[in-house]
């Protein structure tokens, strides 16, 4: 059988492959390659390797899945699988015969009744070769192990892009260590398409969108501990510093409806919001004495707002702009406007009630240095 005998062999394997992927239906593969190998058995290594390398790289190569709007997370195991299992089958096979000759050379030497360097030194020769291809086997069988480890870890998400190493290592009967650093040879190699884990090492994150969410949340939650840590340091009450978390929370949501909608106008109204909210927020910390001129705002007007912006986002993502969508939305953002001012207006009170507190401070500093002489009659 020449090289272009296996070349058709090699392209009938990769045909009926690629017609499995197109169907979803792998369940004739293993004949069809075992049936390639077949008529190539003058030449069993090389048929290996081009099964293995069509299999492989066909349905290796299948990443992205029907939904082309869906990323792939994942790494497709079904031509990486046949292939490890067709080279650790192989490997056991060549491992064994050439265990089989070294036992077939020692019996003819206790047959002769004494050692032949001929066949010791072919015996010898031998060895190595059974000992790499049984090497060979049992790596391969350790890799297919792997694989259905993966494919459980898979499972074990339910279609999350995140999931607990403590839930991994409750399901599978694994020690928490086992786990992490399956986990971590997994990412190494590349079957998790988008994995990571966590800094604490205490979860799988298979999403990049996911991963940079943690990671966003992460700062802010280093952020907010600071800024506690700050407020304790003030002074703030444990009411005060629960108010003002709140907030804070509030004007993210806000800022994140805001990154959701494309429209220019609109953007500009929710950042103003956004800013003066941000500012009262800002006074309250400085001034949390201050703390019940804001109550309404967190009770009715915060959450009011993020309702419409949710909304508002909602109706701008709908494909089919009607009428009744469009007026809901020319609604929603005339209501921003009115939001926007008594955001501002409350602001305001809360500074002009700092300014009154100011002029009393100054009346009562000019009555006592009246009375003490040290004042001037224009003062």
């Amino acid at each position: 059988m020449n090289q272009n005998d296996f070349k058709y062999i090699g392209d009938e394997i990769k045909e009926i492959v690629q017609n499995a992927i197109d169907s979803e239906d792998f369940s004739q593969l293993n004949r069809t390659i075992k049936g390639g190998l077949e008529k190539a058995t003058d030449a069993v290594e090389y048929g290996m390797k081009t099964a293995e390398k069509t299999v492989t790289d066909t349905i290796g190569s299948y990443q992205i899945r029907k939904n082309k709007n869906e990323v792939a997370l994942y790494r497709r195991m079904n031509g990486l699988k046949m292939g490890t299992m067709l080279y650790t089958v192989f490997s056991y096979i060549f491992g064994g015969a050439f265990g089989v000759s070294i036992f077939v050379l020692a019996m003819i030497m206790i047959a002769l009744g004494g050692i032949s360097f001929g066949l010791f030194l072919s015996a010898a020769i031998l060895l190595p070769f059974c000992v790499l291809f049984f090497g060979v086997g049992i790596k391969g069988s350790l890799n297919l192990s792997m694989m259905k480890r993966f494919e459980r870890y898979i499972e074990y998400l339910h279609g999350k892009t995140y999931g607990e190493l403590t839930e991994f290592a409750s399901l599978s009967g694994k020690t928490l260590s086992y786990i992490r650093d399956d986990l971590q040879r997994m990412i190494q190699k590349g079957w998790f398409l988008q994995g990571h884990l966590d800094d604490e090492k205490t979860c799988l994150i298979t999403s990049d969108d996911t991963y940079r969410d943690y990671l966003k949340l992460k700062e802010q939650n280093a952020i907010r501990i600071q800024e506690a840590e700050m407020r304790r340091e003030k002074g703030i009450s444990p009411e005060a510093e629960s108010l003002i978390e709140e907030g804070r929370a509030f004007v993210e949501t806000i800022h994140e409806c805001n990154e959701a909608i494309p429209d220019e106008g609109i953007s500009e109204k929710i950042a103003s919001i956004e800013e003066i909210i941000d500012k009262i927020f800002d006074y309250i910390e400085t001034y949390p004495i201050r703390i019940e001129k804001v109550k309404k705002l967190m009770d009715y007007y915060l959450p009011t707002t993020v309702k419409l912006l949710k909304a508002y986002e909602e109706l701008d993502k709908q494909p089919v702009q009607g009428e009744n969508i469009i007026s809901a939305k020319k609604e929603i953002e005339d209501s921003l406007d009115v939001l926007c001012k008594a955001y501002k207006k409350k602001l305001d009170d809360l500074f002009q009630e700092q300014a009154w507190d100011v002029s009393s401070d100054i009346s009562v500093l000019k009555t006592m240095l009246a009375q003490d002489g040290l004042a001037e009659k224009d003062f």
